[in-house]
């Protein structure tokens, strides 16, 4: 009889689930792999005291891609930092974005704006010549042009970078290396949930030309993940859910001009 009983809630409950899946439809899952691209980029910044321990800083970056055949975006970024100690600093900043889209054909593609608003909490100590710190940084990309269905309006991220720089004693040279972990913190229906959307290996090289100059060179390798999501809707609800997760391998070559005023 306990036989008979297992058998019976086994076909109700495999009637049940074929029936849910009739009414939902499709959700199906696929993984792609996109092929790696060369991302160089260029910026230049300018920080000014303000105060005792405030300073402000404004940096343009152009970034290209597509192995450097293209523009890919332009970065126009304000930053406001406090020195609370010498282990310890917040900057606050806002980045106007434009971002070229990526048709196949030229007359096709268009500039996208968005605007970026983050908080950097910056820890650190010093060892004689090494210097270690933890970045963690909240952001929030805000995409005007987004449907809210295949792309949020508002993206909120958090990054967190680990950072070691050496002072090569009796010279200008600072090496540094650093690994950098994003997290998205909400995705758009049927995404599948908050995930790792990019990881960052860093190494760098940082040359104090005079008290007022220094230039940075650096080579970035990325692992970038996204996801998009396609499904039908109708009078029954959504039904027919594709998740496409995509991976991408970038390698990015950056110089970067500093100025500043003591």
């Amino acid at each position: 009889m306990n036989r008979l009983r297992a058998v019976i809630t086994a076909v109700m409950a495999f009637a049940a689930s074929f029936c849910a899946a009739a009414q939902n439809g499709e959700y199906e899952i696929i993984e792609t792999e996109i092929p790696s691209d060369f991302q160089p980029r260029v910026d230049v910044d300018f920080e000014i005291p303000i105060a005792d321990d405030f300073s402000f800083a404004i940096n343009n970056e152009l970034r290209f891609r597509d192995n450097c055949t293209r523009i890919d975006r332009n970065y126009l970024q304000g930053t406001l930092s406090y020195e609370t100690c010498d282990y310890f600093s917040v900057t606050s900043g806002y980045i106007f974005q434009s971002v070229l889209t990526q048709g196949d054909i030229e007359y096709e593609r268009q500039w996208q704006y968005r605007h970026r608003v983050f908080l950097d909490l910056k820890a650190e100590v010093e060892f004689d010549d090494w210097k270690l710190s933890l970045t963690e940084r909240p952001l929030v990309n805000l995409r005007p042009w987004a449907d809210g269905i295949h792309d949020q309006l508002d993206e909120w991220l958090i990054r967190s970078k680990l950072k070691v720089d050496y002072d090569i004693p009796k010279t200008e040279l600072t090496p540094y290396a650093f690994f950098e972990l994003s997290n998205t913190l909400n995705t758009v229906d049927y995404g599948g949930g908050p995930f790792v959307d990019r990881m960052r290996f860093c190494l760098g090289m940082k040359w104090e030309v005079s008290d007022f100059n220094s230039i940075e060179l650096y080579y970035y390798f990325d692992i970038r993940n996204s996801r998009d999501v396609s499904y039908t809707s109708g009078s029954s609800g959504i039904y027919n859910i594709f998740l496409n997760k995509e991976r991408q391998y970038i390698h990015i070559l950056g110089l970067s001009f500093n100025f500043g005023l003591d």
